[in-house]
């Protein structure tokens, strides 16, 4: 939809929302958007008991869609003097506690939709965070995580094993994340001028590293990021040419390796003693299961060798019989 309808839209459902939520807000769209799709808020700590049948009623939507255990409700809500056509508002229910991460983490995203008919709504998948998709291939490798709930030290013994156990949460607050990754806070809170204003904040972080975005050498989820989203896309091919400013950066940037930054970011957000507890639990966990294992094999050993024993001796007496 064009940017006038869709911000006078969003707009009027904020102010609808607003009386049943406490907290409301839309995140930050990418920047040099023409068009937009789907309008996606962010609300938290409802006002009363609702429903989606009863918020749908307020909204007047032609169909309300929740899946079971997800936190967004989609709404099909008839497009502006367009007969038959619908547009999708996506509200998501957040936690009081993570309400402003969320909206933090969701900025800058793109989602780019047109008005579809009604058969066609309804695509529920949470808003890329294109910003996020960027940062990440450079932060990744060095063992950080952003997601939903917060930034994440990776506990490296951990994660091979367990995944879900390996994130360390560190905090949930995007300024400190910010100055953590070396980035402008300020900037962050306001739109990009321009997609090359965003691509440059993103070369700004101290822990950049163009080495992470060479074409034939991404991971399998950055390729899927190739082939999905058109700003990360556009990024890879953008740094060849704007290599002096990789190159400026690289001469402000420390090298930094992994061990390094798990070090910083344990000071920083005073999470060692968490950390330390971790790994001994799980060096424990894994002692108690090698010795498990380590005594069934040996059961299974000496149960073999029972086994073959009373098989020689039942041929003994056969043969003596």
């Amino acid at each position: 939809m064009p940017p006038d309808v869709y911000y006078a839209l969003r707009d009027s459902y904020l102010q609808i929302l607003s009386s049943l939520y406490t907290q409301t807000a839309t995140p930050i769209e990418a920047p040099e958007k023409t068009t937009f799709g789907d309008i996606d808020i962010l609300v938290s700590q409802p006002k009363s008991t609702s429903t989606a049948e009863s918020l749908g009623q307020v909204l007047a939507s032609a169909r309300a869609v929740r899946i079971p255990g997800s936190p967004i409700t989609s709404f099909a809500l008839p497009y502006p003097n367009r007969p038959n056509y619908y547009l999708q508002l996506d509200v998501h229910l957040s936690p009081p506690e993570t309400f402003h991460w969320q909206l933090f983490h969701q900025s800058h995203g793109d989602l780019v939709r047109t008005f579809r008919s009604f058969s066609s709504l309804f695509c529920t998948n949470s808003r890329p965070q294109d910003i996020w998709n960027l940062l990440g291939t450079t932060i990744r490798p060095l063992g950080l995580t952003p997601n939903n709930e917060g930034l994440h030290v990776r506990i490296e013994e951990i994660e091979d094993s367990n995944r879900k156990r390996a994130l360390l949460f560190l905090t949930c607050d995007g300024d400190a994340v910010l100055e953590f990754l070396g980035l402008d806070t300020d900037a962050y809170k306001r739109p990009f001028g321009s997609v090359d204003s965003m691509y440059r904040y993103v070369c700004s972080s101290r822990f950049f590293n163009d080495a992470s975005y060479v074409r034939g050498e991404l991971k399998a989820n950055d390729r899927k990021r190739m082939t999905q989203r058109e700003l990360y896309r556009a990024f890879v091919d953008w740094l060849p040419g704007n290599a002096h400013l990789v190159g400026q950066q690289k001469e402000k940037n420390a090298q930094f390796s992994r061990d390094d930054v798990l070090e910083e970011s344990l000071n920083r957000f005073g999470k060692r003693e968490e950390y330390e507890k971790r790994v001994e639990g799980w060096r424990k966990e894994r002692k108690e299961l090698l010795a498990k294992q380590m005594g069934r094999q040996k059961r299974k050993a000496d149960a073999a060798e029972a086994e073959e024993y009373a098989a020689a001796w039942m041929g003994w007496l056969e043969r003596n019989a």
